[in-house]
């Protein structure tokens, strides 16, 4: 069941979030397509966070959070922040710099789901870069959006 758990979920584009906490000096980021707008009115967005990952204590004590919408052509900035470094990739500020857009948000709750957390936040302020192709993922690889002319 496991492996067709998997195959089939592949088979669901997302668009690739990059999600990042900071308490004090200490700031961590990680890569994210388990994101999702829940609420317009208050304006809510949930996550899935594996309950292993190391960015999970620090976005709770934090209470706060960021999320980055990548880009096409980001997929370096997703590849370090899912754990596998790349030269001249990191956060300004607690977000991607060229992100389509970020959203700073406070934590609102967070609940147990299987071996992940499901955090919703609260979108306190909101920036817009410019508009642009999404970062996609399917099929266990990065796609690109074709744009009808």
């Amino acid at each position: 069941m496991t492996e067709a758990f998997k195959e089939a979920l592949s088979r669901f584009a997302t668009g690739v979030t990059v999600v990042s906490a900071r308490l004090g000096e200490e700031e961590r980021g990680m890569t994210a397509t388990a994101f999702m707008s829940l609420s317009l009115e208050p304006p809510l967005v949930a996550l899935g966070i594996h309950e292993k990952a190391r960015l999970l204590p620090l976005l709770e004590a934090s209470r706060a959070f960021t999320v980055s919408f990548l880009r096409e052509g980001q997929e370096a900035v997703s590849q370090h922040f899912a754990g596998r470094p790349q030269e001249g990739v990191g956060l300004v500020d607690g977000r991607v710099p060229g992100a389509l857009a970020v959203l700073r948000c406070r934590l609102e709750a967070a609940y147990p789901g299987g071996d992940h957390r499901l955090v919703v936040g609260r979108v306190e302020a909101v920036e817009l870069g410019e508009l642009g192709l999404p970062l996609v993922y399917f099929g266990r690889g990065y796609r690109r959006l074709v744009w009808p002319s």
